[in-house]
This record gives structure tokens, sequence and C-alpha cells, in this order.
């Protein structure tokens, strides 16, 4: 009796036993399919937020390591971000090839990563500067010594607003058209982002940058520039398209820029850099409105 009793026992007590780790096994299995189905809603929000973030910032370039689009616009808000106003430089010469006026930057400029490189002409605003006109013109007289066209084309009332360019698909110049010498054209705002790393300061810096293009002749260009004369933060030179393109490193991520210009890839980027557009309303709530 006890013998049989004691079995009996033993076999109550292993269904028992089964029966508890089946319902633990059920019990686990909800766990785990409760994280896995919070993981993949997470996920595809996250997929989704992307997404949407592309669609809304449609060109955005990026290297390796580099803030998402969020924190360029982010940057527009922190102190000690700058804004800066350039000019893509076309010279027309006699034999109706163009070149393009750029500044070669020096070899002991401050920071390391640029040295070399090649920089659009322009530059930061200063506390003077009411729109990005007063600082394209006061930077460019300061790097080209105040040649007479500075003044003459930089006029508000001469500026073709070609801002939604930046904004499509299309290059910012056809190279197939003739742009008459004397012209300066708007071609939209863009956010620069910079790594900590690249300028080898404590944290990144971004500025937004209002660029424009402007053509000119040959006579037009300082004889000084083709005497090699050094300039703020370095040379200015003559190149061609295919040296900008196949050739130079650039400052600033204007490798971007030239890129978004010509409609090619360039050959070289630097690590740490990030462009993003900025569409009208950013722009515009940054109060540094283009005058065009």
């Amino acid at each position: 009796m006890y013998i049989m009793g004691s079995s009996k026992g033993r076999k109550h007590g292993s269904l028992s036993s089964i029966k508890q780790t089946i319902i633990s096994a059920i019990y686990t299995n909800k766990k785990l399919f409760f994280i896995s189905t919070l993981l993949a809603t997470i996920a595809y929000y996250s997929a989704s937020s992307i997404i949407s973030n592309q669609r809304t910032n449609p060109h955005i370039s990026h290297n390796r390591g580099d803030n998402n689009a969020s924190e360029l616009k982010a940057a527009l808000k922190r102190k000690g971000d700058g804004r800066a106003a350039v000019a893509i430089i076309r010279v027309v010469q006699p034999t109706n090839e163009t070149r393009y006026l750029v500044q070669l930057k020096s070899h002991d400029y401050p920071i390391k990563a640029f040295r070399g490189s090649v920089c659009l002409l322009g530059g930061n605003a200063d506390k003077r500067d009411n729109t990005p006109i007063d600082t394209l013109k006061r930077e460019l007289n300061e790097e080209l010594i105040s040649p007479d066209w500075v003044n003459t084309i930089i006029n508000p009332t001469n500026i073709i607003d070609d801002s939604t360019l930046q904004l499509s698909d299309k290059p910012l110049y056809n190279s197939t058209t003739y742009i008459e010498p004397g012209t300066i054209r708007y071609l939209g705002a863009t956010l620069h982002f910079q790594s900590a790393e690249i300028i080898n300061k404590p944290n990144s810096y971004a500025f937004t940058c209002a660029l424009y293009e402007i053509t000119i002749t040959e006579d037009q260009v300082p004889s000084h520039i083709f005497k090699g004369a050094n300039v703020q933060e370095g040379s200015v030179v003559l190149l061609t398209e295919d040296q900008l393109i196949q050739h130079s490193k650039f400052a600033w991520g204007y490798e971007y820029t030239i890129e978004k210009y010509f409609g090619r890839k360039t050959r070289n980027k630097q690590k740490g850099t990030a462009v993003s557009n900025v569409d009208k309303k950013t722009w515009e709530e940054s109060v540094w409105t283009p005058e065009k």
C-alpha cells in the first residue's frame, strides 16, 4: 500500500512539474512575444521618422560618423553657431571658357584638416552685417582688396533668385547655358555641420550659409591675384571645373556645395562634415534673410 501510494505520488508530482514547466514556458514566451512586439514597433516608428525626415530634407549629405538632419536643424538655435555668405565666382575667359576664383587655405591655417583645402570666397557674418549681402560685400572687399565690381554687381536689385534649385534635383548651374558677365544669382541656403574632431575643438560647430554665384570677366580679376599674392587665410587661384571635382579637397563642407552646383560627385570628402538644405521657413526663422 505504501509502495503503491508512493508511486502514485511520484507520478502526480511529475505531472504537476510538467504542467508548471509548460505554464512557465508559455509565460516566458508571452514575455518574449511582448518584448519582440515592442521592439518591432519601436523599430517601425524609428524607420518611419527617418523616412519622414529624409522627405522633408531630401538633399542631406553626410560623411561617416556625422550627426543626422535633426541635429543640423537644431544647430540653428544653438549659441556659438554662425552665419556666412559665400560666392561661386565664375571668371569667363576670352575663349569663353570658365574658371572659378577660389581660395586655397594656407599651410599654417589654424584648422589642420583644412590646410591646402579649397574654400569659397566670402565668409562669416559679423555684428555689423544685417544681411548676407552685407557679409558678402565686406568679405570680398577684404579678400580681393576692393575690386570695383564688388559694389556694382552685388546689389539687391540686381540679384536673380534661383534658390528653388537648391531644393530640387537639378544642378545649380547648367554648363550649357551662357551667363552674362555682371550677373549675380542667389542659389539658396544650406546648413553646414563640422564635428568637434575635425575642427579640433571641444564642441561641434554649424553655420547657415547663403550661396551666391557671380560671373565676371578675366580683366575684372585683380592683377595681384595672378602674381600669387596672399590674402586673408590663404591665396586666391583660378581653377577649372575638373580641377575642383577631381583634384581638390575642400574646407567647411563646400565639397557638397560644389557637387550640387555642377551635378557631379567630388573625389575627396572630409570626414566629420555634413550639409543639409535650409528650407525657406527655417531660413526666415533664423532672422537673417537674404536680400533678393
